[in-house]
């Protein structure tokens, strides 16, 4: 059997292209499934006296902490219903939750970096940065 250039060359790069998103797609896949610990952070409002905030577990365990800094200073973090995050009512994997976050001192149309900290029920912890301008209600 004779092959032309043309289909080496085609045989060549689709055996490339394969390998490259199969390689992607267990990366991805396989970061999910071995529970890496992972959220999402959204500032819904920002607000002069509080902030609501969207957090959503990725991970496969729960989250059993948030701790939140507000331009470097700790603040206080409840759900909506005025109870803590922890163990006895953790987040749990692929839920989305709303908590509000209070204990700053701001004006309308500062610009705010809240640092969120989640613990998880491994003992792992993993930060990030949301970025909000106070607005008045």
């Amino acid at each position: 059997m004779k092959l032309s250039i043309e289909a080496v060359i085609l045989l060549v790069v689709t055996i490339a292209i394969v390998g490259a998103v199969s390689a992607w797609a267990m990366g991805y896949i396989g970061a999910s499934m071995t529970g890496a610990p992972d959220f999402t952070a959204q500032v819904d409002q920002c607000l002069v006296d509080k902030t609501y905030l969207k957090v959503k577990n990725l991970a496969t365990t729960d989250i059993v902490g948030v701790a939140v800094k507000a331009d470097g200073a700790d603040c206080a973090v409840k759900y909506i219903d005025g109870a803590l995050v922890n163990s006895s009512k953790p987040i749990k994997p692929g839920d989305m939750v709303q908590l509000v976050v209070t204990g700053y001192t701001v004006k309308v149309g500062d610009r705010m970096t809240f640092t969120v900290v989640c613990t998880f029920a491994d003992g792992k912890a993993v930060a990030k940065d949301v970025q909000a301008v106070v607005r008045s209600f």
